[in-house]
């Protein structure tokens, strides 16, 4: 983190900042119709607003700006001019938000020119920008009845697809409420003067996702049927996907 401070009476007063975090994103599934195949690394940054109320405590605020984002694999029904198929679809997700984080700040004497701190607390999260690449291969192919006709699938056909930006604004809930956890370390070096270094996890607390169908699965790989008794066989079963992401966030700076 890069902080900014005002020269304020020692254990009161508030800091300000600005704070620069690469992060290492993932996705996090709540159930088993799609599956996290992957990470991605991703930037943010942002102000930040410490009130110290002690010389160890303070709460902290401000406002943070990130991407995030992850690989997930999913099965999805899709219908042509050819007639309706299942696909397998992978698909590289990229999420932007604004977020406000209240967290309580838990900060050690100094130790040898050191100073060791805690952080816990939530954000909420604004998602200003959704989008992604996908790419998809055949899963299944169904009749007009909607009987399923199983096709050898192949993971390794993902290689050889073509990847389709694609937007997900429409899929993704616009507020992302979060818990965040930190850990870092200020090192002095002269007088107000110390480096920065801490790390921060922040992952969601609720799906991120809105209207985004899928079918049901297990393990992204084996469909899931339901009996029709008007059709009186088995069927594919849609259902929303459920999941969220989350962060490992790697914050260096300094502060005067």
């Amino acid at each position: 983190m890069l902080f900014l401070t005002p020269n304020l009476v020692r254990g009161q007063g508030y800091h300000l900042g600005l704070q620069l975090k690469p992060n290492f994103s993932m996705a996090e599934p709540r159930e088993l119709s799609h599956e996290a195949i992957g990470s991605e690394t991703h930037f943010g940054y942002g102000f930040v607003f410490d009130a110290m109320f002690t010389e160890t405590y303070a709460i902290g605020t401000g406002v943070n700006v990130f991407y995030n984002g992850g690989v997930t694999q999913h099965l999805a029904l899709n219908e042509d001019q050819n007639g309706a198929y299942v696909e397998a679809v992978q698909l590289h997700q990229q999420q932007q938000y604004v977020e406000v984080p209240v967290t309580f700040k838990m900060r050690t004497n100094e130790i040898g020119y050191a100073t060791y701190f805690g952080q816990f607390g939530v954000g909420l999260g604004l998602n200003v920008r959704s989008e992604g690449s996908q790419k998809t291969t055949p899963f299944a192919t169904l009749d007009s009845l909607g009987v399923v006709s199983e096709l050898v699938f192949d993971a390794s056909s993902f290689e050889t697809a073509t990847s389709e930006q694609i937007s997900m604004a429409s899929r993704t809930r616009l507020f992302r409420p979060s818990l965040i956890i930190g850990l870092g370390v200020e090192r002095r070096l002269t007088g107000t003067t110390a480096l920065v270094f801490a790390v921060r996890y922040n992952v969601g607390l609720r799906s991120q996702y809105e209207e985004f169908g899928v079918l049901q699965s297990q393990g992204a790989e084996e469909l899931v049927y339901q009996y029709d008794a008007a059709l009186e066989q088995e069927l594919p079963v849609p259902i929303q996907m459920q999941g969220k992401t989350g962060q490992i966030e790697l914050c260096f700076g300094l502060m005067f």
